[in-house]
């Protein structure tokens, strides 16, 4: 009789405490986990991981990115009024500028030191830590110069791919210097993050090739890749349209003198 009494009790108490459970979850469902015979803890079951919204909105964080990044360069490049022509002193002293960096950079007056660029390459292809490595390539992004941009595209097949992403990451701030075909052996890296880098510099880069590129990414196993690429290839698709509807002609229509004497338009 106790041991009935008993059970009756434990089932009084899992009853309430499952209703309190219930209310203050606003109504999610719990499942008894039995921890013993005579009675259960009560848990949440699980819930779906908030993991895809995490990766949604850091695909939109570098959308957002991208979409600004061209926004600025576009209007820069509309800054100057399309009535107004150039005046003939700005353009001559852009062109001595240009003269002179060139000469300079022939000359060999340019941001790398050779004994520096001897010390880096030394520890990209020898050290064994990838930490140093990885500074290595950090040391790289701030110089200027077609060695250390070399250095970085010998590094894109480093075993670490943490030093791969600081590699494609610095290839990143010079992506004016490359073309798109320098990145395919960053769009077939293992490492899903690396390929995201890469899909994303394509993205910055607006030109054909790069699309065509970003494309293949839509078929990329993972789930980060394959939205960041469609949203680039949106980008276009929307640039396209505004770039057709902008200089689509807008035909006149004529009237022209009917057979019965009424006008009829033609164009």
């Amino acid at each position: 009789m106790r041991g009935l009494t008993a059970a009756l009790v434990a089932g009084v108490v899992v009853v309430l405490v499952a209703a309190a459970l219930y209310l203050r979850t606003g109504g999610e469902s719990v499942a008894p986990v039995a921890s013993s015979p005579g009675g259960g803890d009560l848990v949440k079951q699980p819930q779906s991981s908030s993991k895809a919204s995490e990766r949604s909105a850091r695909v939109e964080d570098r959308l957002h990115q991208l979409r600004d990044d061209i926004e600025h360069r576009q209007a820069g490049s509309a800054n100057l009024s399309p009535n107004k022509r150039e005046v003939p002193t700005m353009a001559a002293g852009r062109a001595a500028k240009e003269k002179d960096e060139e000469e300079a950079s022939e000359q060999g007056e340019d941001d790398e030191d050779p004994k520096e660029m001897a010390e880096l390459k030394h520890t990209l292809m020898t050290d064994p830590d990838p930490d140093e490595r990885i500074g290595a390539v950090l040391m790289l992004t701030g110089e200027e110069g077609p060695e250390s941009l070399r250095m970085l595209l010998d590094a894109m097949d480093d075993p670490d791919p943490e030093v791969r992403l600081a590699v494609v990451e610095a290839l990143g701030d010079r992506s004016e210097e490359l073309s798109p075909s320098t990145l395919h052996v960053a769009m077939g890296d293992p490492d899903a993050e690396v390929r995201f880098e890469a899909v994303s510099i394509l993205g910055d880069m607006e030109n054909h090739e790069a699309l065509e590129m970003v494309r293949l990414a839509l078929n990329d196993n993972d789930e980060d890749v394959r939205a960041l690429a469609e949203g680039i290839i949106d980008f276009a698709d929307d640039d396209d349209d505004d770039d057709a509807n902008t200089t689509q002609p807008t035909s006149a229509t004529h009237a022209a003198p009917a057979p019965n004497g009424q006008a009829q338009a033609h164009k």
